[in-house]
């Protein structure tokens, strides 16, 4: 890891990633809370999370062709500046007229659009700089940043808006996407690209499912274990607050503190997942990540206090991460870098059909029942990541073409 680190530009770029991922903890946490509070209806907050993600969907169908023909460096850069520009949109009308439901709609869209490209985009900005070798290493750093972020944003954010109020807490969003594009923008790189031919989008989105149906170990193993990053960024952002606030009576705060100690579990999931491997392999670590996650996700609401309910959603995070680790590993290995972007788009339109669903089905349950049959909803979501890894271990062509 440290000899990745020693290039200047992943360092840059390691950097920026864990400063913009800050900046969305606090705008999460922030949008969030001022959904509930203001309408006091987990559903309206699915609605809005449900949202965000409906731009990515519309956009994936392109979003693979623009990550794999244009300069990612500066498509981050972009993207950091287009998502600066409507969080200060947000925030002075947030100041002028007040809160509006309807406004939130439009913003959570670009957000949600920005978002949608960004992370993929890191993603392969970070396959393209490193060699094949230090794919595991670089796989690593990559969740390090985004679970230093995720840390450092929900930890932080969540005091901020406890003690100082949403409005608060989006300043402080606005600025880390700036300092994030300044950091990225400073990285030296230059693209090697070589795929910049003017084909048509079809032609283009039809080297991604040419490759899926070569591989379709590739593809099942895409559609099942995505699942477990849906209940993350689909159901439990939707009831991971409503646990805090209406369970154990803690607020924003305590959303803080749970959302942090997934981030600190992640974290360490980035050191302790390559000495795992080591000891039991891949296949068996996969097993043993989804089986915790899933078994801590579904505890949580279920224990005695928020303190309680974090140290599960550290060990959530420790195993749900780690089993992301392997998971991204193996794409990089085996989706040629050309038609990453691409094969990425694919996935991406299914993850966002999922998390819209996801976030809308959490936040109807939970409105319509409680919060601990949602937190059932979220933990099946583990459940079926384990089965497509049994499934693949299980049948001999799928179990070569990813377990070489």
């Amino acid at each position: 890891m440290l000899k990745i680190l020693s290039n200047r530009t992943f360092l840059l770029f390691f950097i920026g990633n864990i400063i913009s991922l800050i900046g969305f903890g606090f705008n999460l946490i922030a949008v969030s809370w001022l959904v509930l509070e203001e309408t006091n209806s987990e559903f309206a907050l699915g609605k809005i999370m449900a949202v965000a993600t409906m731009p990515g969907l519309l956009l994936a169908l392109i979003a693979g062709i623009i990550i794999d023909k244009v300069n990612r460096k500066w498509l981050l850069v972009n993207l950091d500046i287009f998502r600066l520009v409507v969080v200060s949109v947000f925030i002075y009308l947030l100041n002028t007229n007040g809160f509006n439901l309807s406004i939130l709609y439009p913003v959570a869209m670009l957000m949600g659009l920005g978002n949608s490209l960004f992370w993929p985009t890191a993603q392969a900005f970070v396959q393209e700089l490193v060699d094949d070798e230090d794919y595991f290493s670089a796989n690593a750093l990559l969740s390090a940043s985004y679970q230093v972020g995720s840390l450092l944003g929900a930890g932080m954010g969540g005091f901020i808006v406890h003690f100082y109020g949403p409005i608060s807490a989006l300043y402080f969003n606005a600025l880390a996407y700036f300092v994030s594009g300044v950091f990225i923008a400073l990285a030296p790189f230059t693209s090697k690209h070589s795929d910049k031919d003017s084909e048509g989008i079809l032609i283009a989105l039809s080297k991604g499912f040419i490759f899926l149906k070569d591989k379709t170990g590739v593809l099942f193993l895409g559609l099942t274990t995505i699942l477990s990053d849906i209940a993350i960024w689909g159901a439990l952002s939707v009831l991971t607050i409503t646990i805090s606030k209406e369970i154990f009576l803690k607020g924003s705060w305590g959303y803080g503190l749970m959302d942090g100690m997934y981030g600190f579990g992640a974290l360490l999931s980035t050191v302790a997942i390559a000495k795992t491997v080591a000891i039991i392999g891949r296949k068996k670590a996969l097993l043993l990540c989804y089986s915790v996650a899933g078994i801590c996700c579904f505890i949580s609401p279920l224990t005695s206090t928020i303190y309680v309910a974090g140290v599960a959603y550290f060990f959530m995070g420790l195993h749900n991460n780690a089993a992301r680790i392997i998971i991204r590993t193996l794409f990089m290995e085996i989706i040629p870098n050309r038609i990453m972007g691409r094969v990425q788009t694919i996935f991406g339109v299914y993850t966002r059909i999922m998390m819209l669903s996801s976030a809308l089905m959490a936040g109807y349950i939970t409105e319509q029942y409680d919060p601990f049959k949602g937190m059932g909803f979220a933990s099946a979501h583990y459940a079926l990541a384990l089965i497509g890894i049994i499934i693949i271990i299980k049948i001999h062509k799928f179990k070569n073409e990813i377990f070489k």
